[in-house]
């Protein structure tokens, strides 16, 4: 059985890494980099390419390095850059989190239409959430076991 390298807690440490990356982008670069942020012994670009956020944040800080490739790289006060960065990190985590929102709502609305198709009135949906503040045995006892 594979070792598993990558874990909930250490997955927003590798998608920082990726989104912050400055220079060339590479697979092994960067299995070379979480190796040492994350003290292992062995990453394969397999093992980080498995996982859609890891692959999709490589993909797209690969576009994004490819595109700005050619701006005017200036020297830069490191308290300057210490915020830029900051600030490009937080852009990136923004977006990031924008297209969770946009997701979320799309599966809202595919629920909304399923109800709908149904004959799932809002109301009886309302009582559903209050019915998960009572506890189990009550529930049934209303619902008459089912």
């Amino acid at each position: 059985m594979p070792k598993i390298v990558i874990t909930a807690e250490n997955i927003p440490e590798v998608l920082h890494l990726i989104e912050t990356w400055n220079g060339k982008l590479t697979w092994p670069l960067l299995c070379e980099e979480i190796m040492v942020m994350l003290e292992l012994d062995n990453v394969t670009r397999q093992a980080l390419s498995g996982y859609k956020a890891i692959q999709e944040a490589y993909t797209a800080r690969k576009q994004y390095l490819r595109e700005n490739k050619n701006a005017e790289v200036q020297p830069v006060n490191s308290n300057i850059e210490y915020w830029q960065n900051q600030v490009e990190s937080l852009e990136v985590e923004l977006k990031r989190a924008n297209k969770t929102i946009e997701m979320y709502k799309q599966r809202f609305v595919l629920w909304q239409h399923n109800a709908y198709i149904h004959g799932v009135r809002m109301e009886s949906l309302d009582d559903a959430v209050e019915m998960l503040d009572k506890p189990l045995t009550e529930i049934k006892r209303r619902t008459g076991g089912v």
